[in-house]
């Protein structure tokens, strides 16, 4: 047990174990090996019009709080120390050269979150939220592809349920309602996963109105 611990130890950001005293799974040249690793090693999990990768330029809008509140791991051993995380929207935003967001609509978002924050509620553990009918009205005038966000939390005692009320391996009321929402009204979507284990995936399998699917990197 004392080996593994020591080995372990060799592995955790904030010890400077590496060349010149740098932490090793934080360098540049790690974060950058992971980053690259990330976007070659995602997998389209739908793709039926072939919609992805975006064409430059692509004007979009992100749906789902997912986008803002942002799960980089699980709890417990399931978690992981870092020294900064970027949500989907911030990634997104870093591509703004190849796609364009609606940003008011994220905005929106952000808000949301961090009102739940301020309330005690916990990283991917809180409802979605509804979108007005007049900014879902501005939303539409500015573009016609819209990217559906999901996220879920694992932890132990914390996430998979056995009473007919599993709310992490399938879509909750609330966002049985925006993925509706989405696709009444916008003509090609996008569905990005931020999730840490196995969730329902039929509802955009079967849906023809979802172009795509993938999971998002965790970087």
């Amino acid at each position: 047990m004392n080996n593994v611990k020591w080995l372990r130890s060799q592995y955790m950001p904030c010890f400077p174990l590496g060349d010149n005293h740098s932490r090793i799974t934080e360098c540049e040249r790690h974060v950058q090996l992971s980053r690259r690793a990330a976007a070659e090693g995602s997998v389209l999990l739908k793709n039926t019009n072939h919609l992805l990768p975006f064409q430059k330029g692509t004007k979009v809008a992100i749906f789902g709080k997912a986008q803002i509140d942002y799960v980089k791991g699980g709890g417990g051993s399931g978690d992981t120390n870092v020294s900064y995380t970027r949500n989907i929207y911030q990634g997104l935003k870093l591509k703004e050269g190849h796609v364009k967001i609606f940003d008011p609509l994220s905005f929106y978002y952000q808000n949301y979150v961090n009102n739940q924050y301020e309330n005690g509620a916990k990283i991917g553990m809180f409802d979605e939220a509804d979108v007005p009918t007049d900014l879902l009205a501005q939303t539409k005038e500015y573009t016609d592809t819209a990217i559906i966000c999901i996220c879920r939390y694992s932890s132990e005692n914390e996430d998979r349920r056995n009473d007919g009320t599993d709310t992490y391996f399938y879509l909750t009321e609330q966002e049985q309602k925006m993925v509706k929402t989405v696709s009444e009204n916008f003509t090609k979507v996008v569905v990005l996963l931020n999730v840490g284990a196995m969730i329902d995936t039929s509802w955009f399998y079967q849906n023809e109105k979802i172009s795509s699917a993938l999971p998002s990197a965790k970087s």
